[in-house]
């Protein structure tokens, strides 16, 4: 082969690297917001619509693991429900086939149905590529964005009305949130219990115990779902309280407000249930949380530097109520 030849090769194989690598750089650098619509202006009574998103997500693989209505603020005269659905290919892939169990505080799909007074029945949905990122990893994103087009095009089918893919609440090019209580993930995990042992048994046994702890607690949080994972190397559980539903979406509202339109935060209502995950870690199953302070910039950033500070106190008491839960269940 000539010099020519070879230097021309050369140029060739690192200029396809570079743009190989630009795009994908671009790709991990792109802007997600942490929501996502799917679709407004949904014909239909509100029961029926929620019917249809059940029915769409069963067909596509996606198991309906609850149904719970959100609390609003009082006097608001709109509703909100979030439709959680679990897939165990997609948990398998997204924790690394159980390598990296703790991913399993990005499952699963949250979707939300709610009225409005200007786009009628809208339906939204955490955007899967975003949280992906955060809590796999930047390989994830493709894959993610794949599931969130299948998703999105069964529902649309379902129900009808307007395609939507505006992307909403905090709007991030970046992995994780920054910025006081921010960080990366996993970071953010708040280590309730540890316990040795990382068999099925183990997760089995410890997961009852934070079972016993939700349903005898008396911070009146409420059970919302279970995934039962082992092969994953997690088993997680939602919960959900009214008064920190009805509190997270005023104070999300707050600067998006209007006379005609009191609770726009009404549209980040996926970001209920929080989570607590019992996983794998090494040779332990642990028993964690996310921090609250990070969970809460996570999802409710956009509410603005001003509604954190006038709120400093509320992620501290929600991650305290949440740990006594726990304990409640783990000291008998």
């Amino acid at each position: 082969m000539g010099l020519k030849l070879f230097k021309k090769l050369m140029f060739i194989f690192i200029l396809s690297v570079l743009i190989v690598s630009s795009s994908s750089l671009k790709s991990y650098a792109a802007s997600y917001g942490v929501f996502t619509k799917v679709a407004v202006n949904v014909g239909g009574s509100y029961s029926s619509v929620i019917n249809k998103v059940k029915s769409a997500l069963n067909n596509i693989g996606w198991s309906v693991v609850a149904v719970k209505r959100i609390s609003l603020p009082k006097g608001d005269s709109h509703i909100s429900t979030v439709i959680a659905a679990n897939n165990n290919s997609y948990d398998k892939y997204m924790t690394d086939n159980g390598k990296n169990s703790v991913a399993a505080f990005g499952l699963p799909l949250r979707v939300s149905v709610y009225t409005t007074p200007t786009q009628g029945t809208v339906i939204s949905m955490i955007n899967l590529p975003a949280i992906a990122r955060t809590f796999s990893g930047n390989s994830y994103i493709a894959d993610a964005a794949k599931a969130n087009s299948n998703i999105k095009s069964a529902i649309r089918k379902a129900v009808g009305g307007t395609a939507s893919n505006t992307q909403y609440g905090p709007m991030r090019t970046g992995r994780f949130p920054g910025g006081i209580g921010g960080g990366s993930f996993p970071g953010s995990v708040v280590v309730i219990q540890n316990y040795t042992g990382s068999k099925n048994s183990n997760l089995e046994g410890v997961a009852a115990l934070v079972k016993k702890g939700i349903q005898i607690n008396k911070s009146r949080w409420h059970y919302a779902y279970e995934i039962d994972d082992p092969s994953a190397g997690f088993i997680e559980f939602g919960v959900t309280r009214n008064s920190t539903e009805r509190h997270s979406i005023s104070i999300d509202s707050g600067i998006r407000a209007t006379k005609t339109y009191k609770n726009p935060g009404i549209d980040h209502s996926p970001a209920f249930p929080v989570e607590i995950l019992v996983y794998r870690d090494g040779g332990y199953t642990n028993i964690g949380i996310l921090g609250e302070m990070w969970r809460m910039k996570y999802y409710f950033s956009d509410a603005g530097m001003w509604a954190f500070m006038t709120h400093m106190g509320m992620p501290g008491s929600i991650q305290g109520s949440l740990k006594q839960l726990i304990l409640y269940g783990t000291a008998y």
